[in-house]
């Protein structure tokens, strides 16, 4: 099944490659992704990934536009008159300790805050890059097919939600060529290689991470009359907010309110003085988001003053900055791709997904007024090895898992050709 696949979709939209010296070759691409996932580099570190990829397009005749934040750069194909359009990747790996059993499996360890920590290309950037790279190898190499300007943008830091919100702060940024469209890819480890899903709209939400201080007034823990517990105050808020997505957020709009980190007290005979919460916060509408902020505030200022703390020592709230906004994926371009992927790959390629919680800075690039954009989801896992995790009764290795890995020959080869053919899409729009 493997060689089946191999050979008939990443050999056909290649063959004519071979002719050209300057192309890399099926085979060329293979070993390109098992270079990337051996060597990961963790988010702003991608200065080894991003001189890898920037080589081969300067090699091809790109015009390299560096300087757009951590090693993040851009390069530019311009090919007559037509539309610009951007396809962004992201470079950056997880510190994570692989458990794939790969011959090529990451042993890489950087450091992260001090601490030498393992990486791993947990989340498939590997897979986006050579995926992105080949398809810049094919209108490099076939400028008959297609009239326009192609920006290939190479991004940092995804993974925390800098890398986009920093790019678009640079000048260097600016000066590229306005998009008409914008497209991106992921991997989705829920679906089988061939299929490539669609989610018209938010796909993916806006994510806020938020620290809350709660203060009280400390004292011994046998005297709690003299005390104002922020223990006891913490528990309150934490249950009391759970009612924001289920009271005040409408039932058909979806949002989550984490609350994955307490940190407070020394002893169990001391009441502190002060509670430290940690919050991620997920929402699809500007509506939506700001609802919650404003909830959250209430809430924790209500029960400080129902306490009896003075205002001075009501909780603190610290937006931390690295808030990125949601994924919307256009329908007019979603259905423009989907009908020119369905025409080589038919009917049974396109899969529609639902919208997820997690978070993606590409919806940054979206941009005021709104670029029309799309962010497409590619199946990692064949079925017969779908089939193995089901007779086992396991589920799928996740995205961010030690154990997630591509079944990369098969998968390979479908995101390159339902990329290729999404950008010729574009192309040819009027």
């Amino acid at each position: 099944m493997k060689k089946t696949i191999f050979f008939v979709l990443f050999l056909v939209p290649f063959c004519l490659w071979a002719q050209d010296n300057a192309s890399l070759t099926p085979a060329a691409y293979l070993k390109a992704y098992q270079h990337l996932h051996a060597q990961p580099e963790l988010s702003g570190q991608e200065r080894n990934t991003a001189t890898f990829l920037r080589k081969h397009l300067q090699n091809w005749g790109y015009q390299i536009q560096d300087s757009l934040g951590f090693y993040s750069f851009a390069a530019v194909l311009k090919n007559g008159k037509g539309p610009t359009v951007l396809y962004r990747t992201d470079m950056d790996a997880l510190p994570v300790k692989e458990h794939t059993g790969l011959t090529f499996a990451s042993s890489v360890t950087a450091l992260k805050d001090g601490v030498e920590t393992p990486v791993m290309h947990a989340c498939g950037h590997d897979a986006h890059m050579v995926t992105w790279l080949a398809v810049a190898d094919y209108f490099a190499h076939h400028p008959k097919e297609w009239k326009g300007t192609l920006i290939l943008l190479a991004q940092s830091a995804e993974e925390i939600g800098q890398g986009a919100r920093k790019a678009i702060a640079q000048p260097n940024f600016k000066k590229l060529p306005p998009s008409n469209y914008q497209i991106a890819m992921h991997n989705n480890a829920d679906l089988a290689v061939g299929q490539v899903g669609f989610c018209d709209g938010y796909a993916m939400a806006a994510v806020d991470m938020m620290n809350i201080t709660i203060h009280g007034k400390g004292g011994h823990g046998a005297a709690p009359q003299n005390t104002i517990d922020p223990i006891v105050l913490s528990a309150q808020f934490i249950t009391e907010i759970q009612t924001i997505v289920s009271r005040n957020i409408p039932p058909n709009e979806s949002a989550v309110i984490t609350v994955g980190a307490i940190q407070g007290g020394t002893i169990g005979n001391v009441i502190p003085d002060q509670v430290e919460l940690k919050l991620t916060i997920r929402s699809f509408s500007l509506q939506a988001r700001q609802l919650i902020l404003d909830r959250l505030k209430a809430i924790g200022d209500g029960l400080a003053s129902a306490a009896g703390l003075p205002p001075t020592l009501w909780p603190e709230y610290h937006l931390l900055d690295m808030s990125i906004g949601p994924v919307y994926n256009d329908p007019a371009l979603g259905k423009l791709v989907a009908e020119s992927i369905q025409k080589k790959l038919g009917q049974q390629a396109i899969v529609p997904v639902e919208p997820v919680m997690i978070g993606e800075d590409f919806g940054m690039y979206r941009g005021n007024p709104a670029i029309p954009s799309y962010l497409l989801w590619m199946g990692t896992l064949s079925p017969e090895t779908q089939e193995k995790y089901k007779s086992q009764n396991q589920k799928f290795p996740s995205l961010h898992s030690a154990q997630f890995a591509l079944d990369y020959q098969d998968s390979l080869p479908v995101s390159i050709q339902a990329m290729t053919l999404a950008l010729q899409a574009l192309f040819a729009a009027k």
